[in-house]
This record gives C-alpha cells, sequence and structure tokens, in this order.
C-alpha cells in the first residue's frame, strides 16, 4: 500500500434488535458509535429506530460501508445465480492481507467523527449523513440521507463544479461521465453508448473512489439531473460499499492511487501479453462483396487527409449470415486469393487484395498506426477460407466427416496459416473468437467453408483464443 494513497472502507453492517422490524427508509439520524471489543478497527454505530451500521478501516483510508435491513452482512455480494461464484474481492476484510489502523471515535457535539489511518468519517447526527475526510480536506459528503427503499439502494453525493467522474467498466465509445448517465448492466450493446461489462466502480478527480460491493444492476447519474448532485442506484434493499481516497491532488495522481487502492480491495488485473497493450483489429472475413463504385454501405478513409479532404471510398455489401456471393463483386479474403478446393459454388471470380485482410494490416503500417493484435473472425457467417462455398453433405453414417469434406477443413485452415504468417511477419499476433463447434460437426447441412477444426486451427493456423 503505497502512503500516498489514502484508502477507505465503509461497512456499515446493519444489526437488528428484531430482523422482522427492518427498515427501508432513509437513515433518520445516529445516536453513538463506539469501537468495536472484539477488532479494534471496527466500529459499531447506532442509527435511529434501532437500525446498527458498522464502519470496518481495512488499510490507511480504506473503509467499508454496509446497510443491510435483512441484517445479514454477508462478506460477499450475492451473486445473480447460484451457480455464480465469483466474487468482487479478493480476500475477506479480516485477512491478515490488510493493515486494519485502529480505529477512534470522537464526538463533536452535532457530529460523530471516526478516525482510522489518514481518514476520518463524520456522521451527522441529526439525519445520518456522511462525510469523508482526507486530512483536513474533505473529498465527499452526502447531500441526502441513504435511502434503503426496497426498489432500490440510493446514496446522494454532493458535485463540485470542476469534478469529473470515470470508470463504470466498459462504457463503449466514452471514458468521462461528468454530467451523464451510465447504466451499471449489461446492455448486450457493443456499440456506441452500449455497455458491455459493467463494473460498480468509479472515481473522481477530486480524489475519491467509491466500489459498491454488488451485482445487483444499478445506475449512476453524475450531474445528468442537477449539475450539482451525484445520484447512485442499485436495485437491491441493501448498501455495501468500499470508499477509496486519495491524499494527492491533480487527475494523473488521483488516478494512480485510485487503481492501486482498488486493486487492493479486489486483487491485481491479469498482465496483458506486449500486443494486447497496442491497437486490435476485429472483423468478420471471408463473407461479404465489395467494390469501389457501389454497394450497401460506404466505407471512407482518410489516412493522413484531413477531414475536409475526400479519402479512399469502398463499400460493402452483405454484411450478414447467409449472404452468398453472386459475381457482381470482388470478394473479401484473408489474403486476396481465391478458393482453390471445391469451388463449384463460388460465383465470384474478383478476389482483389485490396478488399484483403493483409490489406487492412498494410493500411495500419502505411497510416503509421502500429497495430498489436488481429481477428478475422469466423463468426457470423465468415469462415477463414473459402474451399467448400456453400457444399453440403459429406456426413458418413456413424456422424463422421468423408475425405472431401474434411480436405475442405485443411484447405481453410491452410489459408488461416497464410494469413498468420503475413501478420506475424508485420509484427501483429492473431487470434479468433468462435460462436460454433470446435470441431468438423455432424450436421450435413453445415456449408463445409463454414466447418470448426479447432486442433489444426491452433497447432496449423498458429492462432490463440482471446
Amino acid at each position: 500500500m503505497k502512503g500516498s494513497a489514502v484508502l477507505v472502507a465503509t461497512a456499515a453492517t446493519l444489526v437488528f434488535a428484531n430482523p422482522q422490524q427492518a427498515i427501508a427508509t432513509p437513515l433518520k439520524g445516529v445516536d453513538s458509535a463506539t469501537v468495536s471489543q472484539s477488532a479494534s478497527n471496527v466500529v459499531d454505530i447506532d442509527f435511529a429506530d434501532g437500525i446498527k451500521g458498522r464502519i470496518t478501516f481495512l488499510e490507511d483510508g480504506i473503509f467499508r460501508y454496509n446497510v443491510d435491513p435483512k441484517g445479514e452482512f454477508s462478506d460477499y455480494a450475492t451473486p445473480r445465480s447460484k451457480s455464480h461464484t465469483a466474487k468482487i474481492q479478493a480476500q475477506p476484510d479480516t485477512s491478515d492481507t490488510y493493515s486494519k489502523p485502529s480505529a477512534t471515535v470522537a464526538d463533536k457535539g452535532d457530529t460523530i467523527e471516526i478516525t482510522g489511518g489518514k481518514a476520518t468519517v463524520i456522521l451527522d447526527k441529526a439525519t445520518g449523513k456522511m462525510s469523508i475526510k482526507s486530512g483536513d480536506r474533505v473529498v465527499v459528503s452526502e447531500s441526502a440521507s441513504l435511502d434503503l427503499d426496497k426498489k432500490g439502494t440510493v446514496q446522494t453525493l454532493a458535485k463540485e463544479k470542476s469534478e469529473n467522474f470515470f470508470g463504470g467498466g466498459t462504457q463503449n465509445g466514452r471514458f468521462l461521465h461528468t454530467n451523464q448517465t451510465i447504466a451499471i448492466s449489461n446492455t448486450n450493446n457493443w456499440t456506441d453508448g452500449g455497455v458491455a461489462s459493467p463494473n460498480p466502480f468509479y472515481w473522481t478527480s477530486d480524489g475519491y473512489g467509491v466500489l459498491r460491493n454488488t451485482f445487483a444492476e444499478g445506475s449512476y447519474d453524475f450531474g445528468s439531473t442537477d449539475s450539482s448532485t451525484v445520484t447512485t442506484l442499485h436495485s437491491e434493499n441493501e448498501f455495501d460499499a468500499y470508499y477509496f481516497v486519495a491524499t494527492n491532488e491533480g487527475a494523473s495522481n488521483v488516478a494512480t492511487e485510485m487503481l492501486q487502492d482498488y486493486y487492493k480491495v479486489t486483487g491485481n488485473p491479469v498482465l496483458l501479453p506486449e500486443y494486447g497493450f497496442y491497437l486490435g483489429h476485429l472483423n468478420a472475413y471471408n463473407r461479404d462483396g465489395w467494390s469501389t463504385t457501389s454497394g450497401q454501405k460506404k466505407w471512407e478513409t482518410k489516412g493522413s487527409k484531413s477531414s475536409s479532404e475526400k479519402g479512399d471510398v469502398k463499400y460493402e455489401s452483405g454484411m450478414s449470415t447467409g449472404y452468398k456471393l453472386d459475381g457482381t463483386l470482388a470478394a473479401e479474403t484473408l489474403n486476396g486469393e481465391g478458393p482453390s478446393v471445391d469451388t463449384e459454388n463460388m460465383k465470384a471470380t474478383d478476389f482483389d487484395r485490396q478488399f484483403s485482410a493483409r490489406q487492412v494490416i498494410d493500411d495500419y503500417e502505411d497510416n503509421d498506426m502500429p497495430l498489436g493484435w488481429f481477428l478475422p473472425n469466423d463468426g457470423y457467417g465468415a469462415g477463414y477460407g473459402q474451399n467448400g462455398y456453400y457444399k453440403t453433405g459429406g456426413v458418413n453414417s456413424d456422424g463422421t466427416s468423408s475425405a472431401d469434406r474434411l480436405n475442405a477443413v485443411r484447405a481453410n485452415v491452410d489459408n488461416l496459416k497464410k494469413f498468420t504468417e503475413y501478420a506475424n511477419s508485420k509484427g501483429v499476433s492473431t487470434g479468433l473468437w468462435t460462436q460454433s463447434n470446435l470441431e468438423p460437426d455432424s450436421n450435413s447441412e453445415t456449408p463445409w467453408h463454414l466447418l470448426r477444426d479447432f486442433d489444426a486451427e491452433v497447432k496449423t493456423g498458429g492462432h490463440l483464443y482471446p
């Protein structure tokens, strides 16, 4: 743990004298707070209406805050399915991984100040509202009492005018969320504005971060509705969050501290291979038709030209599973070469290299854009070759494939190998993703050019799966 970062882990563990009396309303005040007799880094809190809470300091600036009307206070978030075993934290709060700074409690009249290391949590006695200080600097404060409504738990925080917000996982097309509302849910949308891999963690340029310990869907409003307010919601009747507070100012310093502290709780990320730090290119090849004059979709490449200049234009047609080349357009390929095995159904005669995956690699190089990896994906009705183009049959009575069927598969793997060798010669690693069988299937209606052979793809084609 770096001394430059202050992480705060708030665990307001609610304990009810009678679980049936759990109150799902905004907190109404604080009666008292005392250091736990069982652990010096834990502070037990008595809220109004008999609700109890707990603050657990984990590091010099990390605390956890968990408010649960059921009074269960689980170590880990409830998974969305019983079969799921993933956990958000890398270890429980009791782990010796944490230094667990001792806590102190001071009654300041209208407030109660709870300090652990460099972080101080301030609770307003009348409202239960919380604020956090790093040293003498207030870095975050609730502008409304924590609301534990049955429809969802809402935290409302004050937002500073110059404060910027980041995080939330894969928020496609954007990383700065100031004055925006982001979804903490999988929208299954990979285009601009969609959310593919949400993460209930955000941090701000003012020096604090919050990791909600939940798998429940949510939304974070960073000033979209009210420019002076941050509102975060998760659709569960519980509040459980880790807080991270930075000691240094400046966006780059804060970013470094926030990530270091976040990883202290969640564990270090996987170290990417070298090529993973460069641009990647993913697309479907061996399927569509192309032209330089007309087509369904226009693609214009500016390269080094200015935005006002006309770029190089190409037109793509097809772009869907089941599309068949009819001979009027050039065929897209991996290597600028047509098929050589079982070609009777291939109507295209033009396999111009300018419409190939190789040309894409060349385009990156010509425009001085370092490319690290390339997925000439087999999904969406695009295999890695056109041998056996829309030919079917060739399945024996025992479900195995005929020699001709397997020969088409081998020819397509060889086509993949040629592309891999070319990509590697340019310093580009290759891989595949898949949405189909990993070996030639027994369905006689599967077109031969879409058949798979995982073993050959890896050993002969030289591909890895991301």
